[in-house]
């Protein structure tokens, strides 16, 4: 395989991984959980920084396109105005900053803070979005208590989770697959 196929072949996995882990989801409020943000780490642990990003660009395309690839079997361009479509935009910058973080590095602990400011990017981008979408239909809470304890809090100990096994695992598929 060339190294352009190669490429191509491991971005369209990434982005295929990314739609797996949205069916992986359980609804809880306005954004549910779910195991997108785990293929989006080990995206960004495991490609370059433009590849990991490409692959959640490519994910959010097919999706807006309106093939049903995002949590809850949703897709299509109404899915901007859901109070949980900022979270992947910061997908996409989540991705890119981990990688550039990381890059050939397997130092457990500096691929863990990767993680941990990736997440923080995540939210950043996530929670205001969230809030301004759910103002927008006069469902948003009163208090910034209010606003993480329906964006945040229900989802730390799960994200810790993920963060920790890919911490743990992409050092050692780094050092089983050759990336050239």
């Amino acid at each position: 395989m060339t190294k352009n196929t190669t490429r191509m072949v491991r971005i369209a996995l990434f982005t295929a991984l990314i739609c797996v882990g949205a069916f992986i989801s359980v609804p809880i409020g306005p954004v549910p959980i779910s195991f997108q943000n785990f293929f989006v780490i080990m995206a960004a642990l495991l490609l370059p920084a433009k590849d990991a990003a490409l692959s959640v660009l490519i994910y959010l395309f097919i999706g807006l396109a309106g093939l049903p690839v995002f949590a809850q079997f949703t897709g299509g361009l109404q899915t901007v105005f859901k109070p949980s479509f900022g979270f992947l935009i910061g997908f996409v910058v989540g991705a890119y900053v981990i990688s550039k973080i990381v890059g050939d590095s397997r130092d457990y602990k500096k691929i863990f803070l990767a993680t941990v400011v990736g997440e923080i990017i995540f939210y950043i981008v996530g929670i205001p979005y969230m809030y301004y979408i759910l103002a927008g239909i006069s469902k948003a809470p009163g208090t910034i208590t209010g606003l993480l304890q329906l964006g945040l809090i229900p989802f730390i100990p799960g994200d810790l989770l993920k963060m920790a096994i890919a911490t743990a695992i992409a050092p050692k598929i780094k050092s089983v697959v050759q990336y050239k």
